[in-house]
């Protein structure tokens, strides 16, 4: 891979994400939930070829700085970001663990926010195709 490459992690949580890209193409991104003061972080990807250079990294930095910039806690279920989490200690006061009894309201939250989600990029595609149509 090239070492002059110029990553930009782009703040998308209005889309539940931050995305990493590389000329314009999302090669990776990290899903994001907030719920209540805290933010869940369910699931990261980078795409295989981007693998092992770094942007995982990128992404989880982004997310744990912001929450942290926003007095948030984070919940990290993800393996990765667990793990990345347990690596940086400068973050450990804003991790926390799942509480008892937690986990199915969490899972709910996240299932809900994906579900809206794939609504709003199913009637983007539906307004596309409706407006493409219409010319």
């Amino acid at each position: 891979m090239s070492t002059d490459m110029s990553i930009e992690i782009r703040d998308e949580r209005e889309e539940g994400r931050y995305g990493a890209y590389l000329d314009g193409r999302r090669i990776g991104y990290a899903t994001w939930v907030k719920v209540h003061d805290t933010v869940v972080l369910p699931h990261a990807e980078v795409d295989s070829a981007w693998e092992r250079q770094g942007i995982g990294s990128m992404l989880a930095r982004r997310a744990f700085e912001d929450a942290k910039a926003d007095g948030l806690t984070v919940l990290p279920l993800c393996p990765f970001m667990r793990r990345w989490a347990d690596l940086h200690p400068l973050f450990r006061d804003i991790v926390r663990a799942p509480r008892p009894g937690e986990m199915p309201a969490v899972n709910d939250a996240v299932h809900a926010a994906r579900t809206l989600e794939g609504l709003a990029k199913s009637a983007g595609v539906d307004q596309a195709q409706h407006s493409t149509s219409q010319r």
